[in-house]
Parts: C-alpha cells; sequence; structure tokens
C-alpha cells in the first residue's frame, strides 16, 4: 500500500508538472477560444497571432502554429472543438518567424505530422530557434516537403497550391485551397508574408513584387472570397466571428472585396513605412 501510494503521489506529480508547463488560458496570454469557421476550417490560434485546422478526409492540416509555449494550447483547442480524434497529418508553417513555427516541432512530435515549409522559411526558423530563450525556446521543426513555386499537394482529397512569395521574408509561401460552407465552395488565400519588415527594408520591391502576383493570382476564376490572414487583425476574424454568432445569413467569413482590400492596405501601410523610413535617414 505504501508503494502505491509513492506511485500515486509521484504520477499526480509528474502530471502538476506537465499541466504548469501549459502557459495559462486567459485574455492576458492572449488565449481565444477556438471557433468554428467553415464547414472544414477552425480557428484555433490566439489573440495575436493566426492558426487554422483545415478539416480534410486524412485528418487534420494546422497552417502556422503559434509562438511557443501557446502552441501547446492547439491540442487543447482541438479537443474543445470534438476533433481530438483525428490525426493532424501536416503542419504547414508560413515562414520561420518564431510566432508562425515556434510550435511546429512540438506538434510535429506529438501527432507525428508531415511539416511543409521553403528552405529559406527552415534556414530562418532554425536561426530562431537558436536565438529563443528561456519559456519561449523551441526546436525547429524537420522538414518533410520544401515547398516549390507553383507546387500542389493533395491531402485528403484536398488540393492546396502554394506560391513563394517573398517580402515580409525570403522563405514566405502563401497558399489557396477550396473551403465549404453548407456545401457551397469558396477559394480561401493565406497570404504568408502579409506586411513589410522593418528589420529588412532592402526586401521591399520583393514585397510589392508578391503582392501584385497575389493579386493576379487570385482573380483568377473561382476569385478568392475568403481571406485566412495569419494575424486576426488584419481580417477582422474576431468582429467577423461576433456577426456569425449573432446569426447573419450569410458567412461574414466570406467576402468579394475585402480580400483586395486587405491587399491594398498592406501596400498602403508597406509605402508609409518606407516613407517614415526615408525621413528617419534625411533627418540623421
Amino acid at each position: 500500500m505504501k508503494k502505491l501510494s509513492v506511485v500515486l503521489l509521484l504520477l499526480i506529480s509528474v502530471c502538476a508538472r506537465a499541466n504548469e508547463d501549459i502557459p495559462e488560458m486567459n485574455d492576458k496570454n492572449g488565449y481565444v477560444e477556438p471557433f468554428q469557421m467553415f464547414d472544414d476550417v477552425y480557428y484555433v490560434g490566439d489573440k495575436w497571432v493566426s492558426s487554422y485546422a483545415v478539416e480534410t478526409s486524412a485528418g487534420l492540416v494546422i497552417i502556422d502554429t503559434l509562438d511557443f509555449p501557446y502552441s501547446k494550447w492547439i491540442p487543447i483547442n482541438l479537443k474543445k472543438l470534438g476533433l481530438e480524434a483525428k490525426s493532424v497529418t501536416h503542419v504547414l508553417a508560413t515562414h520561420g518567424h518564431s510566432d508562425h513555427v515556434g510550435g511546429a516541432q512540438y506538434l510535429q512530435a506529438k501527432y507525428g505530422s508531415k511539416v511543409v515549409m521553403s528552405l529559406k522559411g527552415h534556414e530562418l526558423a532554425i536561426e530562431q530557434a537558436e536565438k529563443s530563450k528561456e519559456v519561449n525556446k523551441f526546436l525547429p521543426p524537420n522538414v518533410d516537403l520544401i515547398v516549390k513555386d507553383g507546387m500542389t499537394l493533395e491531402i485528403g482529397g484536398k488540393k492546396f497550391k502554394f506560391y513563394i512569395t517573398p517580402g515580409h521574408t525570403e522563405g514566405d509561401f502563401s497558399l489557396d485551397f477550396m473551403v465549404q460552407d453548407n456545401g457551397a465552395f469558396h477559394r480561401a488565400f493565406v497570404v504568408g508574408g502579409h506586411s513589410l519588415s522593418a528589420k529588412k527594408p532592402e526586401l521591399a520591391n520583393q514585397f510589392f513584387a508578391s503582392m501584385d502576383r497575389i493579386r493576379e493570382i487570385a482573380l483568377i476564376p473561382p476569385v478568392v472570397t475568403v481571406n485566412l490572414a495569419n494575424h486576426p487583425h488584419k481580417n477582422d476574424l474576431f468582429a467577423n466571428r461576433d456577426r456569425r454568432h449573432n446569426g447573419t445569413e450569410t458567412n461574414p467569413f466570406t467576402s468579394e472585396n475585402n480580400f483586395f482590400m486587405f491587399l491594398d492596405q498592406q501596400e498602403s501601410l508597406a509605402r508609409e513605412e518606407i516613407s517614415e523610413l526615408a525621413q528617419s535617414v534625411k533627418s540623421d
């Protein structure tokens, strides 16, 4: 009996330590309750960075993974959505910044997922991992598939098409795929790096070229009507969530114009940033 008590205490201690490793799920930490956007797309991100779970017949595809250790919320969110029995077959990390790739290795280790990144995106992820510290320390994932421009990947009957779109970093990729809403299909687009990096203004020409290219691609029928931005404030994600909860007749996550307005806005913000940088150089 004494030995059994010791074992139970050890198990309780291990479980307690495991729970301590998961950041507290509160507003201060940026926790957001997960929610369904389409028949086959769910939001599992936080207040600042987007992460999407896309359902296929083979399992789940996770697009971007949050900063570590907040990525540990993703499995919890999947359980809250009733998706815990589904395997996470793939993790798509749009670029190598820690807030998008920080949890990729964690999910890969937990689920045996295949990680998809660009070559330069993975190189940046390794650099970011080496610089990460303390509770935010993370490991770079092993990449199972290197993204090539124009590549199509079919997962569980769903086709994901990839585009190399540098400008935010050198290794950004964007992608599009079809989503369902009450059986109707809509074309969704994820812009992998939708803002100019203040740390690397030399990427400005690539950024504007990528925005132009994305606009052209998005206009090819069926025209993009779903903006899966990788930061929630960029696509009014939570306002649209609330509108949907209030019972709007049409899905507020679909729009004929919002994706293209978003691209225009990102270009305008980039030009403002370049102008401000030029003015600061002159004043020096």
